[in-house]
């Protein structure tokens, strides 16, 4: 009788204990969290455009307004950025070569308008260069790259442009989309 007594006990608090356990777990929660958006792009290409290159900003360090100061001088401190294609099949297409377009400045219309809105520079715009470091006008096909098979990337970049003579200082700011042409 005394090992069931003994037993009973035992198995009594070990009952009060996973109840005990049991009542300090916290009750489950559930709460709004958000929303998640989801986009993509199928394309019949040779290549696809990366992610990162869809999107992107490029920040341009600050200039002095006296590297500025002439009319049609750009300020010499290209800042490059690329446009990065994945899975290029060359069997497909063997050259890429992109085109920006937006609101070419009225003075230079090869260069992108600044569009900084209140306190923008003045007499000053964005010159885009292609692959081949030549001057790539808004609305007009840049140099191809060969592709490869795989991932190939074209490498771009801008620079201030003086539109006028003596560019006064501000913000500089301004929008293009791209199309990439394969052939």
């Amino acid at each position: 009788m005394k090992k069931s007594l003994l037993a009973m006990l035992v198995m009594t608090s070990a009952l009060v204990g996973v109840n005990a356990a049991n009542a300090a777990e916290p009750a489950s929660v559930t709460v709004n969290g958000g929303t998640v958006k989801f986009e993509g792009t199928v394309v019949d290409a040779a290549c696809a455009v990366s992610n990162e290159s869809i999107n992107q900003t490029v920040i341009l360090d600050q200039v002095r307004t006296v590297r500025l100061a002439t009319a049609g001088t750009a300020a010499g401190q290209q800042k490059d950025f690329n446009i990065k294609l994945l899975d290029c099949d060359t069997t497909v297409s063997q050259n890429a070569s992109v085109t920006f377009n937006g609101q070419a400045d009225g003075t230079t219309a090869t260069a992108l308008a600044n569009t900084a809105g209140a306190g923008a520079a003045k007499n000053v715009a964005l010159q885009l260069y292609g692959p081949d470091g030549k001057v790539l006008a808004v609305g007009d096909e840049s140099s191809t790259i060969t592709l490869v098979d795989g991932t190939n990337v074209i490498p771009l970049s801008v620079d201030y442009v003086a539109t006028a003579a003596a560019a006064t200082a501000g913000s500089v700011a301004a929008t293009a989309t791209f199309n990439v042409t394969y052939s």
